[in-house]
């Protein structure tokens, strides 16, 4: 297989639908460059192909890029382009097998963002305060007091709430290798499900004054399979709101100029305005919590059973949410997370009357 034809598809198919896909245009062109070094030198004969790209090919990248005066970050970066494409086709069924490429040797790890109360404050703060991030909030709700799997809490369905137990993995569905987790409904989160229906997360948003006056309703809503999106919104929104607690930056290129959007005429702006990114992800809740409950000493079988690790087999795991003291530890760790939101915000509380709240 071409690896230029795997790497066209991979730009189109895939690149091109991520928040900052341009990365990796400066990547890709830098990949070519070093082929058309290495076929000048008489060192290629014939098309480039996955099966070129060999250890003794990437070592000598690596020493290509060096000998440039570039720095092993710039490297790893350009590896990215590299190893994107090749393992994109993997997935794909493109191509049945294909080359490790190394990380380059000296790169810094990334790592892991993770958000302390005060940030996860913040966040809350700036979903509530717009009527169509509402759902990002019930989504960081659920998240940070259940610890489940993204795509778990984006598909949860109301019948999948039974008692006071959340079901992620809904009636009929395989287990698969990622499974799904049962856990105990935490007294913050409980009164921010009563009365839900249908799909749990759901975009919302007003209607126009013209459907209003027609009278049609006041909202739409439909289901949401991605918050990636609405979720960087509500970070930037904070960083707005809170500089200080550093959730955004401005973008850069590949050369790390800073990045700038044209003046907005309409709203009366006259200069450029800086592109902001947001600093972490959904998938950065999950972490937080996570690292929360290590930190406070939970049983690392708890958390693993709520994120769905759990290594218990047999009949016997079939009946364990049903014991009382089921995940008592991580319940308890995570009202004390939400008591150190509450220094900071009472976006995550949710009064309401009625036996279904006190419950």
């Amino acid at each position: 297989m071409l690896l230029a034809d795997i790497t066209r598809q991979w730009l189109a198919c895939h690149v091109a639908h991520l928040a900052a896909g341009e990365r990796y245009a400066y990547s890709v062109q830098t990949l070519q460059a070093f082929w058309e070094h290495r076929r000048a030198a008489g060192l290629i004969v014939g098309d480039i192909t996955v099966a070129s790209v060999t250890r003794n090919v990437v070592s000598a990248f690596v020493e290509w890029r060096k000998c440039q005066g570039v720095g092993n970050a710039t490297i790893s970066r350009d590896l990215c382009a590299w190893r994107g494409p090749i393992n994109w086709a993997l997935k794909e069924q493109i191509i049945s097998s294909a080359p490790r490429i190394a990380e380059v040797r000296g790169a810094k790890k990334r790592r892991e963002t993770e958000y302390s109360p005060e940030q996860v404050a913040a966040i809350l703060d700036a979903a509530r305060a717009s009527p169509d991030r509402e759902h990002v909030h019930l989504y960081a709700m659920i998240h940070l007091s259940t610890h489940g799997r993204s795509e778990a809490i984006l598909e949860l369905d109301a019948s999948q709430i039974k008692g006071d137990r959340i079901y992620f993995n809904a009636d009929g569905r395989e287990q698969t290798r990622k499974q799904r987790s049962i856990v105990p409904i935490a007294p913050t989160l409980a009164p921010w499900l009563v009365g839900i229906t249908g799909k749990v997360i759901k975009y919302r948003a007003a209607t126009s004054e013209k459907t209003q006056r027609e009278g049609g309703p006041a909202f739409f809503e439909r289901e949401t399979n991605d918050i990636g999106r609405a979720f960087e919104a509500c970070l930037i929104a904070a960083h707005v709101a809170k500089p200080t607690l550093g959730l955004a930056r401005q973008a850069t290129d590949a050369q790390d100029n800073l990045l700038w959007l044209p003046a907005r005429k309409k709203q009366g702006e006259t200069e450029p305005r800086p592109k902001m990114v947001g600093l972490g992800s959904p998938n950065t809740l999950r972490h937080t919590i996570h690292t929360w409950h290590q930190r406070r000493g939970v049983p690392q079988a708890q958390i693993d059973a709520a994120a769905g690790h759990s290594s218990e087999r047999g009949s016997g795991a079939n009946y364990t949410h049903l014991r009382p003291e089921y995940l008592q530890e991580f319940i308890a760790s995570t009202e004390a997370f939400w008591a150190a939101v509450g220094a900071h915000t009472k976006a995550h509380l949710r009064y309401q009357a009625g036996a279904k709240c006190a419950r």
